[in-house]
């Protein structure tokens, strides 16, 4: 069965807040995959994605990480 992928997080330049996030959604029991692509201008993107179905419990869990980190949403 195919899984539909979403991307919920995009980071530029170093993949450090991506990994950290993406560590932080597996050990709440998403599924994760981190895909990177390179561009023109900003060097390389990193783009975090969530199985379809589990879209919201991940934005949650998004929330609640940038809210640790004292990052305004």
């Amino acid at each position: 069965m195919w899984v539909k992928w979403v991307t919920i997080h995009e980071s530029f330049g170093l993949p450090r807040a991506a990994q950290e996030l993406r560590c932080f959604l597996e050990l709440e029991g998403i599924r994760v995959r981190l895909v990177s692509r390179r561009t023109k201008r900003a060097g390389h993107v990193y783009a975090l994605q969530v199985p379809r179905a589990q879209r919201k419990k991940a934005e949650q869990i998004l929330c609640d990480f940038r809210k640790r980190l004292g990052d305004p949403v």
